[in-house]
């Protein structure tokens, strides 16, 4: 059943079907929730819903990280590259962020951006051939490197549900630690295939969206650090570093 899921060539019908599952999912996760846990009943309904949305994405980012890294190898090591896999990771990357844009009331104007690049990004996915080298190749690794950091979804939902000082500063150095390295590794990855694209390029088509995709890309950047940046303050790492020299 996996299989035959992560390999199938019904993109749009994934997509669609997949999002209003997602969507009902909501509902599901809510009153589980409320069943379980006095302080989720207390949040408001936007809190709630932030909640339930990253609870929900951070067990979809962990789902695909496998084939993510799986797809990474055999593409940059044996040159192998699966398009119905790949575009079909990329359905299941995109559906937490499409449902976002439509339930979230209370959203940051830079995630706003960066859920509707993502969803933009899928669009070209969907009709690229993974096999030839181009720039769709790039939106593919930003993915799967986005999917390894599954955990700091995670600590933005759990953060509401308990008082546990401890392990709130654990998953919030944890997650800073993790959503640095795959950045890092993202951004220097994007430097070198960048440069090499722009070096290769030969037609009007990768003129133009070499540049599309790099401002489009610096959305994404943008909110991830100041994502990270909220993390590494939340972490207390300074301090903790002080305190051990002293």
């Amino acid at each position: 059943m996996y299989k035959e899921l992560v390999n199938s060539n019904y993109f749009n019908i994934s997509y669609t079907l997949g999002s209003i599952f997602f969507y009902f999912s909501y509902f599901a996760v809510d009153k589980c929730l409320a069943a379980v846990s006095k302080k989720y009943r207390d949040l408001n309904y936007d809190k709630k819903i932030y909640v339930v949305s990253n609870f929900l994405k951070s067990f979809i980012l962990a789902f695909i990280t496998p084939q993510a890294f799986s797809v990474m190898y055999q593409g940059y090591y044996n040159d192998s590259w699966n398009n119905n896999l790949i575009k079909n990771l990329g359905v299941f990357y995109t559906i937490p962020d499409t449902v976002s844009l439509m339930t979230l009331n209370k959203m940051e104007f830079t995630t706003k951006m960066h859920h509707m690049v993502v969803v933009i990004f899928n669009a070209f996915s969907l009709h690229n051939d993974y096999s030839e080298e181009n720039i769709v190749r790039c939106m593919m690794i930003y993915a799967c490197f986005s999917s390894y950091a599954f955990i700091v979804n995670f600590t933005l939902a759990i953060r509401f549900l308990h008082e546990n000082k401890t392990l709130e500063l654990f998953l919030n150095r944890l997650s800073f630690i993790i959503y640095s390295l795959c950045c890092m590794g993202n951004w220097g990855w994007h430097i070198i295939a960048l440069k090499r694209q722009w070096g290769n390029c030969d037609s009007m088509i990768c003129n133009y969206s070499i540049p599309l995709y790099t401002i489009m890309t610096l959305a994404i950047i943008i909110d991830d650090v100041k994502l990270n940046t909220w993390l590494y303050e939340k972490s207390n790492i300074p301090l903790c570093l002080k305190h051990k020299n002293s």
